[in-house]
């Protein structure tokens, strides 16, 4: 059956930092990042193999449209494309770039490959579950103890 793709979606609180990580094999040390707007950046492989999304301000962005459709913050950011559906739970964001073809990367990820042959949109199925959870409870959140929380379940895993 060979490599089946699958995501590790983690959300850090400092810094407000949303990733999303493509794992197919044992590391993507090395990958060369790609800055799509101000906020959010893209990782590749030396075989110019998509591995990984930062997103920063993500959930101060994104939060409000979850939760409620509200376009607020979106709206200050006018090179940024945020599309949500409510109905699907499901996520576009990227650039404005025209996009002449799809890649599936991952069950539940989609990358939209602009012409200059850069991922520069990616659409996140079941969104609202997914980064809602995140948002709510970041890996570095402190506990009762203070310690910071890094326990691996907090991962998002789409086999």
């Amino acid at each position: 059956m060979g490599n089946v793709a699958e995501l590790d979606i983690d959300f850090s609180a400092e810094g407000d930092l949303l990733s999303i990580w493509i794992r197919t094999g044992p590391s993507e040390s090395g990958a060369r990042m790609v800055t799509l707007r101000p906020n959010i950046s893209s990782f590749y492989k030396s075989d110019e193999k998509l591995v990984g999304i930062y997103w920063f301000d993500a959930c101060r962005i994104l939060l409000p449209v979850l939760e409620r459709g509200d376009m607020s913050e979106v709206e200050k950011y006018p090179e940024l494309l945020v599309d949500y559906s409510r109905e699907t739970g499901t996520l576009t964001f990227g650039n404005q770039e025209p996009v002449v073809r799809s890649h599936k990367m991952a069950p539940g990820l989609t990358a939209h490959i602009d012409r200059r042959g850069l991922a520069g949109r990616f659409t996140l199925e079941n969104a609202s579950d997914i980064l809602l959870y995140h948002f709510r409870n970041p890996i570095d959140k402190d506990d009762d103890t203070g310690d910071k929380k890094t326990s691996p379940g907090l991962s998002a895993r789409i086999p």
